[in-house]
């Protein structure tokens, strides 16, 4: 992770040094990418470089991290709800959202993939949907809560995965996928989506 004055950069900065080396890291790979051509184009001396990261392992971290904070942000919160369709219904718009987000932000997508999960707010809003569905009776407990809560994150990372390493697949197909798994695993039938 970047060292403490990268932080007390003005936001503009560390966001454009973060843009230059994103798209160095998702068009040459992590290996590739040359850690002395993404400061020079970001417009910083090495010294500064090295008083803002430790190395370039350290730039991809902080680039990887960036992404997945841009991608839980198109995600959006969970919002607690009080039926089943109004489940579905997020769970499918958050979905949705975050594929577009992907779709449109391929760097994004290729610092991401190949990566483990970034679980944070991700692996939240997941835990939050789990207690949400349980709650309304969505979710069929058996044979124990936090099992069903560990499957479920399980489910939205081996798609996550599969997602961010096949672009092409990035629409409705991800969402409807999604919710069939979930439908299954959670023991309840998934609503049409097709006809929203």
């Amino acid at each position: 992770m970047p060292l403490p004055r990268f932080d007390r950069l003005p936001v503009g900065t560390r966001a454009a040094i973060l843009a230059v080396a994103r798209a160095h890291f998702a068009r040459d790979g992590e290996n590739a990418a040359s850690f002395n051509q993404i400061i020079a184009e970001a417009g910083i001396s090495k010294t500064s470089a090295y008083h803002y990261f430790d190395g370039k392992d350290d730039l991809f971290g902080a680039v990887v991290a960036d992404a997945a904070d841009r991608m839980f942000t198109a995600l959006g919160p969970w919002i607690d709800v009080e039926t089943e369709d109004e489940l579905w219904e997020q769970v499918t718009a958050g979905t949705t959202r975050l594929m577009a987000h992907l779709r449109d932000h391929p760097d994004d997508r290729a610092v991401l993939a190949g990566r483990p999960h970034p679980g944070g707010d991700g692996s939240s809003w997941i835990h939050r949907l789990v207690a949400n569905g349980l709650r309304i009776n969505l979710i069929d407990p058996y044979p124990n809560a936090e099992l069903i809560t560990v499957a479920t994150v399980g489910v939205f990372e081996a798609l996550d995965t599969w997602a961010l390493d096949h672009p092409s697949e990035l629409g409705h197909s991800v969402t409807d996928t999604l919710t069939l798994f979930l439908a299954r695993l959670w023991n309840t039938a998934p609503k049409a989506r097709s006809e929203k």
